[in-house]
């Protein structure tokens, strides 16, 4: 992998991920703000600080497959780019509601983005593998 040049844009998966990552720093005023008691209505501190932390491990390993595999498949860095946020995001409504998580809707949005990020890494990771050719 050669570095890429000053003036020329990172690429859309990278920005997504330094976006998730900035997101996730943000979101630690949340927790914050919960684990005090000041907020509206009733959250569960705990799927906060999940909500948070994934927002930050997401976005990081994001960046780092986007820069590792920058020429990985269209299918795979978008995947990658859909599954990081809709995981992270996924833990915000359950402070709110742990029923939720009992709905179909959620069954099935909840799997649908594990199926985004398991093809999503698999595909970078397939994608760095053949550039070692």
């Amino acid at each position: 992998m050669s570095a890429r040049k000053p003036g020329t844009p990172s690429s859309a998966l990278v920005t997504s991920g330094l976006v998730e990552l900035a997101a996730g720093a943000l979101s630690g005023w949340v927790y914050t703000a919960t684990r005090m008691g000041v907020g509206a209505g009733t959250v569960d501190s705990k799927r906060i600080r999940q909500w948070h932390l994934d927002l930050i491990m997401m976005g990081t390993a994001t960046v780092a497959a986007g820069l590792a595999a920058p020429d990985a498949s269209k299918l795979a860095r978008t995947a990658l780019g859909v599954g990081a946020w809709t995981n992270a995001m996924a833990f915000l409504p359950l402070a709110f509601s742990d029923d939720l998580e009992k709905t179909t809707a959620f069954k099935l949005a909840a799997v649908s983005s594990f199926v985004a990020t398991s093809v999503g890494f698999t595909g970078m990771a397939l994608g760095a593998l053949r550039s070692r050719r």
